[in-house]
């Protein structure tokens, strides 16, 4: 499939069903009251059970590495810019100026990007299975680790979690095991063609085919309007920062090697995801501004409407 098409129709896709769920949500068959259910049911059960039916499978190289780097590379560069331009050009205060970096920093790969590269790359589990490495190694447990320390570093709130409690909450939360679970399973060479084996595997598929509806579901239910007024030019900048520049810089990364694959074309589709929910959570908890980065996810969301089609002109 064309890159360009299969964004695009990804997109429309996406669109219609974030719209089917605003229109449930008008209609009271849902209501925004019950969107922390359904973030758990994705967070907790429907991501996990895609990341292990996609690694436990497949061979999971070494090289994968290299493309969570990119993304790890583009990371350091657009959180430094952020935090320069919060600081001194924008001159936030220091709430706003972590929501800000937090907002411009780290992609939604685990919420919008798997289910994205599933759709794109027509169910392609070599490709599923390398996004969500990647993205777990290059979004995943870095924003788990940068987030809350730039959540509590701007924030007004002093954070009584240990260190342990900290560590705990990284590699302990059910993406990263089911990461690990699934690596193990495929590294130990577990048998998969048995019977109770082969239907156990044919259930997690089905339960990871809800994960793009799951999604539009959560972001139905997010949506609020947004008040320009005063702070448009901290939306359009975070924008630019997440789904501009991001994806620039890991173009610039891979336009050096001399082979370019559907790893690379996957790599840089998740450098150029919106805004992660996850920098609401952690503003919310440590004192910084989760109002504003609220606002960021909503609009980079909306944005990358246009944006994803255009970056797949360029690879």
């Amino acid at each position: 499939m064309n890159l360009f098409h299969g964004a695009s129709s990804f997109i429309v896709l996406f669109l219609s069903l974030i719209l089917a769920v605003l229109l449930l949500r008008r209609c009271k068959v849902i209501e925004a009251d019950q969107n922390p259910i359904f973030s758990k049911l994705l967070t907790s059960f429907v991501l996990p059970v895609f990341i292990f039916s996609q690694v436990a499978n497949l061979q999971v190289e070494y090289s994968y590495l290299f493309f969570g780097a990119a993304i790890l590379i583009s990371e350091l560069i657009t959180g430094i810019a952020s935090w320069a331009t919060g600081k001194w050009i924008l001159r936030l205060d220091r709430p706003s100026t972590g929501a800000f970096i937090l907002g411009s920093t780290f992609g939604s790969v685990s919420q919008i990007g798997n289910a994205f590269l599933k759709v794109v790359f027509d169910n392609n589990a070599a490709v599923s299975a390398m996004g969500v490495v990647t993205g777990q190694f290059g979004v995943g447990l870095p924003v788990n680790i940068v987030g809350p320390v730039v959540a509590k570093s701007f924030g007004d709130v002093e954070s009584k979690h240990s260190l342990f409690g900290l560590l705990k909450s990284i590699f302990m939360n059910p993406p990263t095991i089911a990461l690990i679970l699934g690596v193990l399973w495929n590294r130990l060479n577990i048998p998969s063609d048995g019977f109770i084996v082969k239907m156990l595997f044919e259930g997690l598929n089905v339960v990871s085919a809800s994960m793009t509806f799951l999604v539009a579901v959560i972001i139905g239910l997010s949506l609020k309007p947004i008040q320009m007024k005063g702070i448009w030019i901290v939306l359009i900048l975070a924008a630019f920062f997440q789904l501009a520049l991001q994806p620039f810089i890991t173009y610039g990364i891979f336009s050096i090697l001399s082979e370019q694959n559907a790893h690379h074309q996957a790599t840089l589709f998740l450098s150029a995801m919106p805004a992660t929910p996850l920098a609401v959570v952690f503003c919310a908890r440590y004192g910084a501004n989760p109002q504003l980065a609220s606002q960021i996810v909503i609009f980079t969301c909306i944005l990358s409407l246009i944006s994803i089609p255009i970056v797949s002109l360029f690879i």
